[in-house]
């Protein structure tokens, strides 16, 4: 083998080692970025793991009002009737004009019971915000998932709003209370 050959076979040599070690070290910041990004999610989930823990108590607490306080339901036509019965009532002492009203099919699962009613009613705006208002009291179940509102025609100065009202039900057996799942 000639000089020249030598010269020309140790840097080809020294070129495919250092292509090598270009790939080779591609692959290994990936692999480094890889874990880091790991290593960042699990520190994520272990924050919030703690503050999680951290709350233990007042979840506790909200489970146990929960429990004390959800309403039970012991039929679902009487449920509905109730809903319905206590939004008119209030709705009158809004002065809200109710145009139409509808009952929904119960809804149940694991962890509550729902029944629904939607209603269309006529006032003023702040009257019907209000109104709505004072039925949203997290001690009265109710949540609205679905609304409405649009000006009246015939009276610009009221709003017709059509609001889906949903109140929710202890389930229909409640299996662990707050004080069995503290013990286990």
């Amino acid at each position: 083998m000639k000089a020249s050959e030598r010269r020309l076979l140790t840097i080809l040599t020294v070129l495919a080692a250092v292509c090598g070690g270009a790939i080779l070290s591609q692959r290994l910041l990936r692999l480094q970025h890889a874990v880091e990004r790991r290593e960042q999610t699990l520190e994520l989930k272990q924050m919030e793991a703690r503050a999680m823990l951290a709350e233990a108590g007042l979840w506790q607490q909200r489970l146990t009002w929960l429990h004390a306080e959800q309403p039970g339901m012991t039929s679902e036509n009487q449920a509905s009737e109730e809903l319905l019965e206590a939004l008119l009532a209030s709705a009158a002492s809004h002065s809200l004009l109710v145009q139409k009203k509808q009952l929904h099919e119960p809804v149940s699962n694991a962890f509550h019971r729902e029944v629904g009613v939607t209603l269309t009613v006529k006032g003023a705006l702040p009257s019907v915000f209000r109104w709505m208002h004072a039925v949203l009291s997290p001690e009265s179940f109710c949540a609205v998932p679905q609304m409405k509102v649009v000006l009246d025609d015939s009276d610009p100065s009221n709003v017709i709003a059509t609001i889906h009202f949903s109140r929710l039900h202890a389930p229909a057996a409640v299996t662990a209370r707050p004080e069995e799942v503290t013990q286990s």
